[in-house]
C-alpha cells in the first residue's frame, strides 16, 4: 500500500502583491524564500497515509466546508515562527470574516472520528513565505512590512494537496478540490 503526505489547504491564486517582499527577503542572507506558485494557507496538516485514504479525507472536507460562503482573504503583515527574535518561519498574515479556525476544528474532529491521523498543533492561519537557516538579521523587513497588504482574493475551494519532497523543495500536486458556496 503506497504512502503519500498529504494536507488540507486554501490556495493563493494572486501573489503578485507579495513580489516586493520576497525580493528584499530574498536578499537576506539565510533566508530561503517559498515558491509563489505553491503558497497556500494550510488548514490541516496530515502527513504520510495510504494513497487509499484520500477519498476519506475528501469526505471529511466536503463535511467540514458544507454551508462555508466564499469569502474575501486579505494577505497583510509579516510576521515569524516562533517570534520576530528567533525567526524559523517567516509569513504572512490572514484578514478575512470567513471561519478558517472553525473549519480547522471541523477537519480535526472528522480526522479524528475517520481514524485519520493528522498533525495537532494549533491552527495559526497564515501564508509561509520564507524559511530562515541560522540567523538573519530581519529587522528592517518586518518594520517595513508589520502593517502591509499584499494580496486580496475570493476562493471558491479547498484542496486536499499531495507534497512530494525533492532536493529542491516540496512539490505540491492537486489530489481533490472541494468547493465551497
Amino acid at each position: 500500500m503506497a504512502k503519500i503526505r498529504v494536507f488540507v489547504s486554501i490556495p493563493m491564486p494572486n501573489t503578485a502583491g507579495l513580489r516586493p517582499m520576497m525580493d528584499d527577503l530574498a536578499k537576506v542572507r539565510g533566508v530561503r524564500t517559498s515558491p509563489v506558485s505553491q503558497m497556500h494557507i494550510t488548514l490541516r496538516f496530515i502527513g504520510d497515509i495510504d494513497e487509499e485514504r484520500v477519498d476519506d479525507i475528501e469526505t471529511a472536507v466536503k463535511e467540514a466546508v458544507a454551508g462555508v460562503r466564499a469569502s474575501r482573504i486579505t494577505l497583510k503583515g509579516l510576521g515569524a515562527f516562533p517570534n520576530q527574535r528567533n525567526p524559523r518561519v517567516l509569513w504572512a498574515g490572514i484578514s478575512t470574516e470567513m471561519p478558517l479556525l472553525e473549519i480547522s476544528e471541523r477537519l480535526s474532529a472528522r480526522f479524528k472520528t475517520m481514524n485519520i491521523p493528522f498533525d495537532e498543533k494549533p491552527f495559526r492561519p497564515h501564508i509561509t513565505v520564507a524559511r530562515v537557516e541560522g540567523r538573519a538579521n530581519l529587522v528592517h523587513e518586518f518594520s517595513r512590512y508589520q502593517t502591509t497588504e499584499f494580496a486580496t482574493y475570493i476562493p471558491n475551494s479547498v484542496m486536499v494537496m499531495k507534497s512530494e519532497l525533492t532536493p529542491k523543495g516540496a512539490v505540491h500536486s492537486i489530489l481533490r478540490a472541494c468547493y465551497l458556496d
